[in-house]
This record gives C-alpha cells, sequence and structure tokens, in this order.
C-alpha cells in the first residue's frame, strides 16, 4: 500500500517547510513527486471558496411583445424594431438595454462579450 491522504499532506507541508523545489525534496528522501504536487493540488481546491452548481448554461426568460411589421420600403431613419435585453452577472450586476432587433453582428457580439465575462462572484 501507499501512505495515505494524510501523511502525503504532512509530507507536502514538510516540503515546503525545508525551502526546497517539491523535486529535490522527493529525490532527497525517495518520494514520489507526483504524490506532492496531487497533494497540494488537492490542498488549493480544498481551500477554493465553495461555489453553486455552476453551468455553461444559463437561464433566459421571455416576455411576450407586440409583434411590429416590417413596412416594404421603409427606409433609414423610418421606425427600427428594437427589443430589451437584460443580462444578470454572477456578482449581481444586471446590464438592461434596448437593442437593434435587425443588427444581427452587434447582437452577435454583444452575445460573445457577455458569454467571455468571468462567470465568478
Amino acid at each position: 500500500m501507499g501512505i495515505s491522504k494524510g501523511k502525503w499532506a504532512e509530507r507536502l507541508k514538510a516540503a515546503q517547510a525545508s525551502g526546497m523545489t517539491l523535486a529535490g525534496y522527493a529525490r532527497r528522501h525517495g518520494i514520489n513527486v507526483r504524490r506532492l504536487y496531487e497533494a497540494r493540488h488537492q490542498r488549493h481546491r480544498a481551500k477554493a471558496v465553495p461555489t453553486r452548481e455552476t453551468s455553461a448554461f444559463v437561464r433566459v426568460k421571455l416576455k411576450p411583445v407586440v409583434p411590429l411589421e416590417a413596412t416594404p420600403g421603409a427606409r433609414l431613419g423610418g421606425p427600427v424594431a428594437t427589443f430589451a435585453m437584460q443580462a444578470r452577472l454572477g456578482n449581481g450586476v444586471v446590464l438592461s438595454w434596448m437593442h437593434d432587433a435587425n443588427d444581427v453582428p452587434a447582437q452577435t457580439n454583444l452575445l460573445h462579450t457577455l458569454a467571455g465575462l468571468p462567470c465568478s462572484g
């Protein structure tokens, strides 16, 4: 059998207190350096702030709106179909704006930008 998780945590603490690199400590004491790295990784994960379960998906609420009729031959400067959007960020900030429904590239750019924001609070 091997050394228990608690023993690896103790070895990791001793290695870090020695001032040596983990590899040097492992070589000097004849132990598996990979297990020291695993113990360090587990300690970092345990110290991490517990977070709620996260998902790559977000809830989207759709509100009914009155449909707009497109007028054939409508010119620039005429009525523009707009819709309201809202994003709630993980830190509690709520963003709200009106958007031109016909400007697909701008919508795409906006959604990619929002998707790239960090999700932690």
